[in-house]
């Protein structure tokens, strides 16, 4: 499976030459060295974190603000800033079905109206049956890699990390300070090295084409054939025909069965 990747910096977007991402169906394959470079990386962000945190606590000047505090708090400043922001470069550590059922249609949604993003998530972090979800995105927003801690960098220019704890209450905090920012461009750069397409999450599935495995699993994650031809630019009937013929090739009379039958082909027999 060949795929263009591209991570977007305030400078631009930098392109990385085509390569072939099959060698990383096996997601525990990542090389030493490359994880190595991510925790000395993110040993680094850690310092400069831990010091702006400090002084954000303490009230000292430091360029710095409390983002979010709380986690109702944090998700709706969140939802309402991203509405301004114009290039996103996420890192998440973890996830789950119920917190990508609602992060999904949100990002999408910026998406929609300008946003331009990369997020890589942390494979291991990942819940199997999240990481089959994320397998039926955008490949080209979408990746897996090593990425133990999250960190958000807003247009190049800021980042949210966590914060200190007030009074009980997680915060995140948005760091323009220019030695944090410099070690959180360093961590990105990191984990972008580790990175591969989600969609390669069914590479194993040789006998459907790309888009038929995207589909197959946006079936059976939830989504009707009309989010699902939204979200691949096709119309309602290719999709209800690339269905058909997933169903035949899986030998499965519904798609519930051809869920079952997919999650058994991918060695996620146990779950539902």
């Amino acid at each position: 499976m060949n795929v263009r990747a591209t991570a977007r910096s305030d400078t631009g977007t930098q392109a990385f030459p085509n390569l072939d991402f099959s060698a990383f169906s096996d997601a525990g394959r990542l090389s030493w060295q490359r994880n190595q470079r991510v925790f000395e990386a993110l040993a680094r962000l850690e310092i400069e974190r831990s010091r702006v945190a400090s002084l954000v606590e303490r009230n000292r000047p430091v360029a710095a603000r409390v983002f979010g505090r709380g986690t109702r708090g944090i998700n709706e400043t969140m939802a309402r800033a991203a509405g301004t922001w114009r290039t996103l470069e996420s890192v998440r550590h973890s996830g789950t079905v119920q917190q990508l059922a609602t992060s999904l249609p949100n990002n999408a949604h910026f998406v929609e109206h300008g946003l331009r993003m990369v997020s890589v998530w942390n494979h291991s972090g990942v819940d199997p049956e999240a990481r089959l979800m994320l397998s039926g995105e955008d490949p080209a927003l979408y990746y897996f890699g090593f990425a133990p801690v999250q960190m958000k960098i807003i247009d190049g220019t800021s980042v949210l990390l966590d914060g200190p704890s007030l009074r009980g209450d997680r915060t995140v905090i948005e760091v323009r300070d220019d030695a944090c920012l410099r070690a959180a461009r360093s961590y990105w750069d990191a984990v972008v090295a580790t990175m591969y397409p989600c969609d390669a999450e069914t590479a194993a599935l040789v006998d459907l084409s790309v888009r038929q495995r995207r589909i197959v699993t946006l079936m059976i994650t939830s989504s009707s054939d009309d989010q699902i031809a939204r979200k691949l630019g096709v119309s309602v009937r290719t999709v209800r025909a690339d269905i058909a013929a997933v169903l035949d090739l899986l030998d499965a009379p519904t798609r519930f069965v051809a869920g079952l039958r997919l999650r058994e082909r991918l060695g996620m027999a146990g779950l539902r």
